[in-house]
Formats: structure tokens, sequence, C-alpha cells
């Protein structure tokens, strides 16, 4: 089984196969871009040696007489991450004196007699169809929302393993999210404005959450503890891309704001409507970038604490192709009691467009907040070398 993991890992991050085009199948016609990207990442004292990623992706686009573009985009992803805590979800441990408690709605944290194992796992993370033009952007099928569309946040080290909104954990302790993700790949609809002075806003709304992504799984169904169903999901979002004249510092922001009704049928009083903020912005100097996000959701939970905060706070100083990227994230989940504090500081080269190298010093803990508990009963720290390589053709 090791062997063949490791197999999988290696052509995940170093396949050349599928290399990115662009061909014009019929000129001033349908243009077909294909692409491919994939990661390695390895933490030599973490639970998880190895973690991989790959990424295909397919667009067909055409451009009509009135000028405005129609396509079709969609995606075929594959990811090794931890076992527990695969699309960031999971259970952890039950604490004696505290029961076990059913996951929040939005961060899909929860605590339980038995944890996930699971192994590679494969999505069609996207498949939609869109219409772009004077009037906006206008998006139907497989997609993120218009809250993580609209994301903006600090310069982060890891383009995968990130200290938040991780898409591989190695330790299975990072419980920091900030990216706004309450519906992942499920059918929806969204519409985004042209961008008027650098400002964008979008809405997007979610029948029913009920597709399993790879990064956010709506739909899951946790061992001892299983989540709520998720319907009715509203989005908006603004989004500022902007760079001053004078200065020539690009300002980047975005502020969401979500709503969803929950159904819970073995407990329809332990949940109600599920509301989430978030909020983030980054400055890019000419000698160094720096930027934060935050969020806060009720966690859908009603009738007990159960409410999930996040915050991340990051700078990072290039030198050439060379970047210096320091990282402190935060995060507490009342529902599944839990409370985290990390940080990373690191480099990450950039070569060419095609590679991406990156390693650094990670430090996380994430312990039980429920007062009193004895310092052995607590779910300990994890620390060490992390790297990552990434390809993207």
């Amino acid at each position: 089984m090791l062997n063949a993991r490791l197999f999988c890992l290696a052509l995940t991050a170093l396949a050349p196969a599928a290399a990115a085009q662009d061909v014009w199948d019929d000129p001033g016609g349908v243009e077909t871009d294909v692409s491919f990207s994939g990661a390695l990442v390895v933490a030599p004292e973490a639970d998880e040696f190895a973690l991989g990623f790959a990424k295909a992706g397919l667009s067909l686009n055409y451009v009509l007489m009135s000028g405005a573009e129609i396509g079709a985009v969609a995606s075929l992803e594959a990811q090794l991450d931890h076992p527990a805590r695969a699309g960031f979800s999971g259970v952890f441990s039950s604490v004696a004196g505290a029961g076990d408690a059913p996951g929040g709605a939005f961060s899909g944290l929860a605590r339980g007699p038995a944890a996930e194992d699971a192994d590679l796992r494969f999505s069609l993370e996207t498949a939609f169809i869109y219409i772009d033009g004077g009037y906006g952007e206008a998006r139907l099928g497989a997609d993120d929302g218009i809250s993580t569309r609209f994301f903006e946040g600090g310069p982060v080290l890891f383009a995968h393993a990130g200290l938040v909104n991780p898409a591989l954990d190695h330790s299975g302790e990072v419980i920091a999210r900030t990216d706004h993700d309450l519906t992942g790949p499920a059918a929806k609809f969204s519409y985004a404005t042209p961008r008027i002075l650098g400002l964008r806003a979008g809405v997007s709304y979610t029948p029913e959450a009920d597709r399993r992504g790879l990064d956010r799984d709506p739909a899951r169904s946790l061992p001892g503890a299983p989540l709520p169903e998720i319907e009715n999901a509203f989005e908006v979002a603004l989004n500022l891309s902007r760079r001053l004249p004078q200065s020539g510092v690009r300002l980047r922001a975005g502020a969401a704001y979500s709503q969803a009704s929950t159904r819970y049928p073995a407990g329809p009083t332990l949940y109600g409507d599920v509301e989430t903020w978030s909020a983030g912005a980054s400055a890019e100097f000419s000698q160094f970038r720096i930027g934060g996000s935050y969020l806060e959701s009720n966690n859908g939970v009603s009738g007990r604490p159960g409410d999930y905060s996040a915050w991340a706070v990051s700078a990072a100083v290039p030198f050439g192709k060379i970047e210096a990227v320091a990282e402190l994230a935060g995060a507490e989940d009342d529902a599944a009691r839990l409370t985290s504090d990390s940080w990373q500081l690191g480099l990450a080269w950039s070569p060419d467009d095609a590679w991406r190298f990156a390693a650094g010093w990670r430090e996380v803990d994430t312990e039980s907040s429920i007062p009193g508990l004895p310092l052995a009963a607590r779910e300990g720290r994890s620390s060490g070398i992390v790297i990552e390589i990434t390809r993207s053709l």
C-alpha cells in the first residue's frame, strides 16, 4: 500500500504529460484550453510523511458578435490528504466528561468515538457554463460560491499545504479556515457585476449543498457525528482590486456574508440557520507584501455554544525569485470545543512559471478548550519541517 501511495504521489506532483495549451479549433470560433497542476507535500516529522494533489482542467469559450463570451469549464481533481481530516472537516476524539459533539455546519469539525480513514480521493470539482459581457458574468453549475471566489487574504508560503485554508494537512490538526466556502462544489447560480473603479459585487444561490468536494464537503457524514444538510444558501460578496496611481501600491480586499437553512432529522432542535461573514485584505508594495483575513460563523448551532471563528495574518519579502514568508493563524470552534494557534516561517522559490518550491518550519497547537481539562487530555502540539513542490502546466 505504501509503495502504491508513493507511486501515486510521484505522478501527482511530477507528471509532465498534459501540457497546458491554447488551441483554436476554428479560427474566430471555439477556443479550447487544457491545463494540469500537481503538488507533493513532504513533512518528515508528521503523522503523514507525504501527501499529494493533482488537477486537470478543460475550458471552452466562444466570443459572440456582441462581444460577450460564452463557455464551459470543468476540472477533475485527486487528493491524498490526512486520512482522518480529508477535506478539512473531521472528528476529534471524545473527551471524558464532555461527551460527543455533532459537527458545525460551516466548520465541519466534531467530536466522536472514531475518526475516518480516507485514502486517495477523486472529484469533479467544477462543471459549469457561463456568459461574460458588458453586464457582468453569470455562471450555472458545479462551482465555488461567490464568497470563495471573491476571497482575499495575505501572502502564503504553501500553495496547497496552507497554515490557513489547507487543501492538504499532514498533521491533521489545522482548524483555521477563512476562505468562506459554505457550499463546496454543489450546483449553484452566481452573478458578478463588471469591475468599476476596481470594485466588483456578486451573489450566489445554492438550492442544496449536496455534492462532496475534496476541500469542502457539505454532504459528509462523519462517523458518530453526522453533519446537518445545508439548503437554500445565499451569498453576497464584494471584491476590490486597485493600484494606487501615485505610489503604485496594489490593494486587494474582499468581504462576504452568507446565510443558509439546515436540516438535521436526527435532532431537529440542534441546528438553525447558519450565518457566516468574512473579510480580508492585502497590500503589495515594491519591497514587501502584507495582508490578513478573518471569518466568523454561528456554525448553524442553536441552543448551545457553537460559534466558529478564524483569523490569519502574513507578510512576504521578495529577494529576486525567492520570497521569505511569515504567517500567524488561529481558530476557535465552540461546538467541537477546540482552540488553535499556529505559525510558520519559510522560503518559496519560483524559478519559472511551471515550478514552485517552498520549505519552512511550522508549529500548530490545537487543544481542547474545555475549562479545567487536565493537560494530558488535550490534543497536543505538532511541529517540524514542511516541504512543498508544485508544478503547473
